[in-house]
């Protein structure tokens, strides 16, 4: 029992380092994204959170954050919450792709790579990102939607970070985003429930 409560005292520490983590690299933004989702819990589930104070529940949002991974199958349920504002496309600054998404869009527009993607901080990204340059402003729609980066397919996910997870982009402004994270919540909470239950 005493091995047990270590273990989980240390896995408790770890996510909570990556918080920390993730507060520190996306700073304000993340605060921000933490809000909206906490305001979208609390008006569509008034009593359930109705004892929680502002911190608890942005805390308890960022641990769900951290530690739920996004499923395929979840954001694909989830995929009516996106608006289709083109946000993801219009607003991101730094569209990373990965190597092979590079040279597959590079080959099938028959240009040079180095033309279309840039090399940052051992990163592939599109270099026309601010808007992304395959983005119709009049349409909202991309250009290359059939081939577009596997980045691009998972929004609101990322490509796997450093401990192979996929997270959810803390973007405030992403329908999508803010959605699944509280689906995510409520989905920890009822796995609680049952498992207390059992």
């Amino acid at each position: 029992m005493e091995n047990e409560n270590a273990k989980t005292e240390q896995n408790l520490k770890s996510v909570l380092e990556m918080i920390g983590q993730k507060r520190k690299k996306h700073g304000e933004r993340y605060e921000r994204f933490l809000w909206t989702v906490a305001q979208l819990l609390r008006v569509e589930f008034p009593g359930t959170f109705a004892g929680m104070s502002e911190a608890q529940l942005r805390q308890l949002i960022a641990f769900v954050d951290t530690v739920g991974e996004d499923t395929q199958a979840m954001m694909k349920r989830l995929k009516d919450a996106c608006a289709g504002c083109g946000w993801c496309c219009s607003q991101t600054g730094n569209i990373v792709v990965s190597a092979e998404d590079a040279e597959r869009i590079s080959r099938q527009l028959k240009q040079k790579r180095d033309d279309l993607f840039v090399m940052r901080n051992n990163e592939w990204t599109i270099k026309n990102a601010h808007p992304c340059q395959w983005w119709n402003q009049k349409t909202g729609r991309c250009q290359i939607y059939s081939i577009r980066p596997v980045t691009c397919r998972i929004w609101p996910s990322s490509l796997p970070n450093e401990q192979g997870i996929r997270c959810l982009q803390p973007v405030a402004e992403c329908a999508y985003a803010v959605r699944v994270t509280a689906v995510k919540v409520m989905e920890s909470l009822e796995a609680q429930k049952k498992a207390a239950g059992s």
